[in-house]
């Protein structure tokens, strides 16, 4: 009896590690972009995270996310972009925040906050003065974080997060870029947990074997 027990217990053993190990599909679970993109810094893998803080998706993947990204081996560049969509003043406030929050190399340590803050919270940032206090409250500094969320650059830097949503072919969030060549994201993945970083990782490692990250654009043809 115990040896056909201990036989049973082999083959369920066995069919769980193999499927613990099951590969994502390209085209399925993640897919190529039609036209890769430069990484931020040649010479290392890259995963971009597309968000924005007003999304319910965003917020359940977040929990996953920040576990994944205290574990991230050192030739991994990991970084955040909120969402900037033309037409879409709900979400360029919450940009705005985002970009202040970057600029003083603080926006990770937040990031949960300002997610609990609107969503669970029901504070309204997106109205100055609610914000400041918010701010305050947080233990940050209100002045430095005024000076950033009301630079000369704010416009710009908005602009470019829009352009690199347009790079990225980003129409949904939260959507995850893979070294500048895949995109996958949990409505791909048909789950909001931590299934979408499994994919990451999968590509990350299919990406460490090739070796070849997209750290030019093509060159046009003269």
């Amino acid at each position: 009896m115990l040896k056909r027990w201990l036989a049973a217990f082999g083959l369920i053993a066995g069919f769980l590690a193999i499927s613990a190990h099951a590969e994502f599909r390209e085209g399925v679970e993640y897919k190529k972009l039609a036209s890769p993109q430069p990484v931020a810094q040649p010479g290392k893998l890259e995963v971009i995270e597309f968000f924005w803080y007003g999304c319910p998706h965003c917020m359940n993947v977040e929990p996953y996310v920040e576990d994944w990204a205290k574990k991230l081996p050192k030739d991994v560049n990991f970084r955040r972009m909120h969402v900037s969509w033309e037409g879409r003043n709900d979400i360029e406030a919450h940009a705005r925040i985002f970009i202040a929050l970057n600029a003083m190399g603080i926006a990770a340590k937040y990031q949960q906050a300002v997610f609990n803050a609107i969503q669970k919270e029901g504070i309204e940032l997106r109205r100055e003065d609610v914000l400041y206090d918010w701010v305050k409250k947080q233990g940050i500094d209100v002045e430095k974080f005024k000076t950033n969320y009301k630079a000369f650059s704010m416009n710009a830097q908005l602009g470019q997060l829009a352009q690199a949503g347009r790079d990225y072919k980003v129409d949904g969030v939260p959507t995850f870029i893979i070294n500048g060549k895949y995109t996958t994201s949990p409505s791909m993945t048909g789950k909001e947990d931590g299934t979408v970083l499994q994919v990451v990782d999968q590509v990350l490692a299919q990406e460490r074997g090739s070796n070849k990250p997209a750290t030019t654009k093509p060159a046009k043809k003269k």
